[in-house]
């Protein structure tokens, strides 16, 4: 459970923007959207951005024609509980996951929502509650429902679930009712495709198929429907991302695994360009050529990797000054899509976030240039 979670807080440079924005000399194929709230997640599907801000608003932005679309409104000022760290965005559907915690037995109750563009309020889908269990001192326990991994693309929306007990020595967790389920496009419920331990936990989608990464460290790719496309076994796998026929592993040894989604077949083996002893969780995006992934330099700093997949080289950005950034970036087909947020005290405070979109073509240009 470890690799699913999603820190949301981020601070970053504004050095990044222009890095970025003084790359080339078509100005017009990039975008910028100024937010009245710091950025918390964000998810991309084609020309549409779905993001939360951390007042737990959740809006839509199209890259192309440049409009928003409110789907839930922020509450104006900075929400402890319930947050929203996760969102998914497929074609005109949106989903996200509040989760809200209590109490010091770390009560958590997650509740998923989803709302297409057409719609006039969100539904609640599901729930799930779990508590922080009594255990021998040395391993967390959880005691309860699970629900997370929310990924879409096209028009498919997908999340695992699965329940957690304690053991009777209680120095562990056994784990049961693991589905990797879809929400049906025309109604607020969920579809299980896949259940048992190879169906958790989901962390890609990419038109219509959903990549799981599994506890035995192999990688499932699912249609839809749940068929079993193709099982992929990196040499090992901290952590997955899929899109554009490409799958990206990040392994224990800290590398980068590059697969062909269809055949299976290795393509590449590149480092991951870090001295940190470890890698965030969640820290890793990919589509097609593109990949990017978030590393320590020293705690409490991370830096964002854009990686040119085909010839393994790398352009490093600017360290933010806090850890989570991963959740404020995506790639897709279209291009990578990032925040930076301003946090500013004293006399005349500020919390805002910027979003910026750059096609794919700069960013490829940016990585060669260096």
């Amino acid at each position: 459970m470890k690799r699913l979670s999603i820190v949301v807080a981020v601070v970053a440079p504004l050095l990044l923007l222009l890095v970025l924005g003084s790359a080339t000399a078509n100005p017009t194929a990039r975008r910028v959207k100024q937010v009245s709230r710091p950025i918390a997640a964000v998810a991309m599907d084609g020309p549409r951005l779905a993001y939360v801000t951390d007042d737990n608003g959740v809006r839509v932005w199209n890259v192309r024609t440049g409009a928003t679309t409110q789907l839930r409104g922020g509450a104006g000022r900075y929400m402890n509980y319930p947050l929203i760290p996760e969102v998914a965005i497929a074609g005109t559907r949106v989903a996200w996951i509040t989760v809200s915690i209590n109490g010091n037995s770390l009560e958590t109750w997650a509740r998923l929502y989803a709302r297409s563009l057409s719609d006039r309020t969100a539904k609640r889908v599901e729930s799930a509650f779990r508590r922080d269990g009594i255990g021998d001192g040395t391993v967390e326990i959880w005691d309860g429902n699970w629900l997370t991994g929310l990924v879409g693309s096209g028009n498919v929306l997908a999340l695992s679930r699965w329940t957690t007990t304690p053991t009777a020595d209680l120095r562990g967790m056994r784990i049961s009712r693991q589905r990797l389920s879809v929400l049906d496009p025309r109604r607020p419920v969920l579809r299980v495709i896949a259940s048992g331990d190879r169906s958790i936990a989901s962390a890609s989608a990419d038109r219509g198929r959903v990549a799981v990464l599994r506890t035995d460290d192999t990688v499932g790719i699912y249609s839809a429907a749940g068929a079993l496309l193709k099982q992929i076994t990196p040499t090992s796998a901290q952590e997955i991302a899929y899109g554009g026929d490409r799958l990206v592993v990040l392994t224990h040894a800290k590398t980068l695994e590059v697969y062909d989604g269809k055949s299976g077949a290795l393509l590449h083996t590149w480092p991951v360009q870090t001295k940190a002893p470890y890698l965030q969780p969640g820290n890793l995006r990919a589509y097609g050529r593109i990949a990017l992934y978030f590393a320590d330099s020293r705690r409490l700093v991370q830096r964002m990797h854009l990686v040119d997949l085909a010839t393994g080289k790398q352009l490093v950005l600017p360290p933010n000054s806090h850890p989570g950034a991963s959740a404020n970036a995506a790639v897709g087909p279209l291009g990578v899509v990032y925040s930076v947020n301003t946090y500013r005290y004293g006399s005349s405070p500020k919390r805002a976030g910027t979003l910026v979109f750059e096609p794919t073509a700069r960013v490829l240009a940016l990585i060669r240039r260096g």
